[in-house]
């Protein structure tokens, strides 16, 4: 029995395999590195882990003894995570995550007896003498690479492909023919909704209500209006429209939360045309995340690129998981292949 640990910038989640390599029991905790980021101390995410791995043995219906080690990708690795790991460059597969996987005892990164094999994110190539005047190729992952490999297994990606990962950012991901991680860029959009929500008086606009009437428009009638507002007089202006269509004009909480949603992905939509300039072509896009927010991106890539274009959403969060586990497993594998007649080496 092993575990696989998701440590991202908010949320941990742990599963917890058994020897078929399918899970037995889950554990999770709303803490990530935005924790130490903001409070100085990596305390709360140590505990948070621990707390993800005890409640996922719990639910397996096992101790933690019988937990024989884990494989930890995302956050966790990070200057701000449990233990820093330089990236991967890219081009990285399969192969060179295994290859380069760190494995830690049992006790050194967290008070538990169990040995964690750290997976190794992904940056950019963008040179070794780099400058600001580069900095829109820089990049990096972490935890996006595990995620990444699970998908390119379960779709058989063969040809070039972007995969837009919508969850506290957005990252466009792009994996080339030889199923090789190429490159990544990244935007603050999921952070940018959760602060708007808590942090902005524009939040009381976007909370349910079901007292109020509808203004009738349309879908497509919203995004479009929010689409022309960011193009032509940016997002600022329109993440403070909310408040207006709700004091001054007749809508409801959801044509409100379409229309800041619509301006966030319509400006995210600048990514995928950055990404075009650097060389990264595709005819095929997966976006995975929060089903509102796959089926507008999935709307507007359609809109641009044509109706014709390849999208698949992956929105189930059962499927998500099992992604990022897929993914850690075949990773655990080949890294097992390559270490066949030679001992384990600690870091």
């Amino acid at each position: 029995m092993f575990a696989i640990i998701d440590c991202g910038t908010t949320n941990t989640r742990v599963y917890l395999l058994d020897d078929k390599n399918e899970i037995v029991g889950q554990g999770e905790r709303k803490v990530g590195v935005r924790n130490t980021s903001m409070t100085g101390s990596k305390e709360m995410l140590r505990n948070g882990v621990c707390e993800a791995i005890l409640e996922a043995a719990a639910n397996a219906g096992t101790q933690i003894d019988n937990i024989e080690f884990a494989i930890a990708s995302g956050m966790i690795t990070s200057e701000i995570g449990l233990i820093e790991i330089p990236h991967l460059i890219a081009p990285v597969g399969l192969q060179e995550l295994s290859e380069n996987i760190k494995i830690i005892p049992g006790g050194e990164v967290l008070p538990l007896q169990i040995p964690i094999m750290f997976i190794r994110g992904v940056r950019n190539n963008y040179g070794d003498d780099a400058t600001l005047r580069d900095i829109r190729n820089v990049d990096f992952m972490r935890g996006e690479e595990t995620q990444v490999m699970g998908i390119i297994d379960e779709f058989n990606i063969c040809d070039p492909t972007n995969i837009v990962v919508l969850s506290s950012h957005t990252k466009l991901i792009h994996v080339g023919k030889d199923r090789k991680i190429e490159a990544s860029l990244t935007t603050l959009s999921g952070q940018l909704y959760e602060a708007i929500m808590k942090e902005t008086m524009i939040g009381k606009s976007l909370i349910e209500n079901n007292t109020e009437t509808s203004g009738g428009y349309s879908y497509e009638e919203v995004i479009q209006i929010a689409t022309e507002v960011v193009e032509e007089v940016g997002l600022d202006r329109c993440i403070m429209i909310p408040r207006f269509m709700q004091v001054l004009l007749q809508t409801d909480y959801q044509e409100r939360n379409l229309f800041i949603n619509a301006g966030i992905a319509v400006d995210d939509m600048k990514v995928m045309a950055e990404f075009e300039k650097q060389g990264y072509l595709a005819n095929s896009y997966i976006l995975f995340g929060h089903k509102v927010r796959c089926d507008l991106y999935k709307y507007l890539l359609k809109k641009k690129y044509g109706e014709g274009t390849n999208v698949i959403c992956i929105s189930d969060k059962n499927k998500l998981g099992q992604l990022t586990v897929n993914g850690a497993v075949s990773i655990s594998k080949q890294y097992k292949q390559l270490l066949e007649g030679k001992e384990i080496e600690y870091v």
